[in-house]
């Protein structure tokens, strides 16, 4: 099958795709039509069934294991070291109130953190009086994130906390060597995977960091409230659970309460079964059908095709550092308000992006179900502003 024919039928698939011109899934990517449909199947099966039984229980658990598996096999990761969670947001608190706080500890993160990673850290300073030190890798996440990092790290350094892709530029971090800097030094690693699950390649053993938190409903098209939390097996002994429950603990014969030695032991309780279901058939897709390696070019290639061509906008200053290296590209035009932009190439093109209102600046997210005449649309389109 040809590259064009191959993007046709994913185009297909992926309704919303064909209606509009979707360059927005750093914020939510487009539904595959398997993942509406196993929802509804799943909800079918409850309606008609009822939950009841130990069938209803194993399907339930059926549907959770291999949500964990699917997760597993896109990170590179063994499944006992994957949590099921509903969002990025949930992974990053999990980790963060994880930590034994006391007052004076510090915490490193850089300036290019989004609220979902600060917001827990800043209701740690509130609460416990621990210090958060930012790490400057500069305005458009172009400098070496080492030794920004290794340069604040004091005897009270309890955690490092950061992005593997700039949700404000684009730019990708390099992550290895921060988890290799931390464990040598007995640091956990935490990193906020919102804008590079799902468009570029992931090994959690080779990247060497101790916790990564993911989302499924931005560059993984899957359904909102659905996410993962990798846990590294060796580094489940920083973090003490915050809140437990049914699925956090042991189920065996003479045993009261002990949590399990796995990643598991950070779920609560029950989840949103058929959203589970859609998770699983997105990421079924997104392998089998779509194929990760040519998502992962495909979105990398059209990234620098966007790149070079906005930059012969005049006025345009770009704010991602370096072509290709996520599906993310920021920007500002001189004279323009952001917001206005945004809205203007919806209303008049049916062309949605999305605006980051800290830094003024026009973010397009190119995903594998894109075209390069759709990105020439979008040239012409700010051409005329």
């Amino acid at each position: 099958m040809s590259d064009l024919t191959h993007l046709q039928h994913i185009r297909q698939e992926m309704i919303a795709t064909t209606t509009r011109i979707y360059l927005n899934a750093g914020t939510f990517g487009p539904l595959p039509a398997c993942v509406p449909a196993a929802m509804q199947e799943r909800m079918q099966q409850e309606w008609q069934n009822g939950r009841l039984g130990a069938s209803g229980y194993e399907s339930m658990s059926a549907i959770y294991d291999a949500a964990r598996k699917g997760a597993a096999h896109l990170l590179n990761a063994h499944v006992d070291e994957i949590a099921l969670t509903d969002n990025t947001g949930e992974g990053l608190n999990i980790i963060s109130f994880g930590i034994d706080w006391h007052e004076g500890d510090e915490v490193i993160t850089t300036n290019h953190e989004h609220i979902s990673l600060l917001a827990p850290l800043y209701q740690l300073r509130d609460r416990y009086g621990i210090r958060i030190r930012v790490a400057d890798i500069g305005e458009k996440g172009e400098r070496p994130v080492l030794k920004p990092v290794a340069d604040l790290v004091t005897p009270r350094t309890r955690l490092i906390s950061l992005s593997h892709v700039s949700w404000m530029t684009g730019a990708r971090l390099n992550i290895s060597e921060v988890g290799y800097m931390g464990r040598e030094w007995g640091i956990p690693v935490l990193i906020d995977g919102a804008q590079s699950a799902g468009a570029i390649p992931l090994d959690m053993h080779a990247l060497n960091v101790d916790f990564y938190a993911i989302p499924m409903q931005k560059w993984l098209c899957g359904p909102d409230g659905t996410g993962a939390l990798y846990a590294r097996q060796g580094a489940l002994s920083y973090v003490k659970s915050t809140y437990v429950g049914y699925w956090s603990v042991k189920h065996e014969e003479g045993i009261d309460w002990e949590l399990l030695e796995k990643a598991q032991r950070f779920e609560v309780g029950g989840r949103q079964t058929a959203a589970l279901a859609g998770q699983v058939a997105a990421l079924n897709w997104l392998d089998a059908v779509a194929g990760y390696d040519w998502i992962y070019e495909r979105i990398a290639t059209l990234s620098a095709y966007a790149y070079h061509a906005l930059l012969e906008i005049p006025g345009l200053f770009m704010l991602t550092p370096r072509p290709g290296e996520s599906g993310l590209l920021a920007f500002r035009l001189e004279g323009k308000n952001d917001a206005e932009v945004v809205k203007v190439l919806n209303e008049k093109h049916n062309i949605f992006i999305r605006n980051i209102p800290s830094t003024l600046a026009l973010r397009i997210s190119t995903g594998f179900y894109n075209t390069e005449e759709e990105i020439d649309t979008v040239v012409r389109a700010l051409r005329e502003m």
